[in-house]
């Protein structure tokens, strides 16, 4: 594998199974379709990613603040303290993926299907899982998800347990099988009307 560093370049030029540390991505002529290759601190000109492929991809430190993501293919790729911000995945399908102590407050994967998907120490407030379709596992470890919609979404292969889940809306009848921790449970009752007394 080959480190390119400090460079600027087209994403167009982008090769496979390299490394490009700390470099300038300008804008791409083509349909986006990268596999093998890690970006370390780099900066996306580019914002407009709909349909694009990534396979086999690794992002360290990099930006993609109100990117759009939208009916794009993320397959085995990591997100790693990344700036997610805003981004929008409406659509997109992500398989065997994960985003690691990263920001994506506000980022929307309405529409999404998410295979295997972890999500670990990663912030995610009022962001949109709006009628996903979770296939294998959508895992949350340690993430918070306040105020965050995963209304008509079927939460059964969905992991909650070490999670900060204040005001999270979901649609009640779709809950069955959504793991969750005992002091959760009070927070699903209450979201349920129930009337829960000493």
């Amino acid at each position: 594998m080959a480190t390119i560093t400090g460079k600027t370049l087209a994403l167009d030029a982008v090769t496979a199974g390299n490394q490009y540390v700390d470099c300038e991505l300008t804008y791409s002529n083509q349909d986006i379709r990268i596999e093998e290759v890690a970006f370390d601190k780099c900066r996306f000109q580019q914002t407009d990613f709909k349909t694009s492929e990534w396979l086999d991809c690794t992002f360290r430190g990099c930006q993609f603040l109100n990117c759009q993501f939208q009916q794009s293919y993320l397959y085995r790729c990591a997100f790693n303290a990344c700036q997610l911000l805003g981004s929008d995945f409406t659509a997109a399908r992500l398989k065997d993926t994960t985003i690691v102590d990263s920001r994506a407050d506000y980022a929307n994967f309405a529409e999404a299907v998410l295979t295997g998907v972890t999500m670990t120490a990663t912030r995610l407030l009022e962001a949109s899982f709006q009628a996903v379709t979770v296939k294998r596992l959508l895992n949350f470890n340690r993430c918070d998800l306040t105020r965050a919609d995963l209304t008509e979404s079927r939460l059964k292969l969905v992991d909650l347990r070490s999670c900060q889940i204040e005001a999270l809306a979901f649609t009640p009848g779709l809950v069955r099988g959504c793991k969750i921790d005992p002091l959760q449970a009070v927070t699903f009752a209450a979201a349920l009307g129930l009337d829960i007394q000493d």
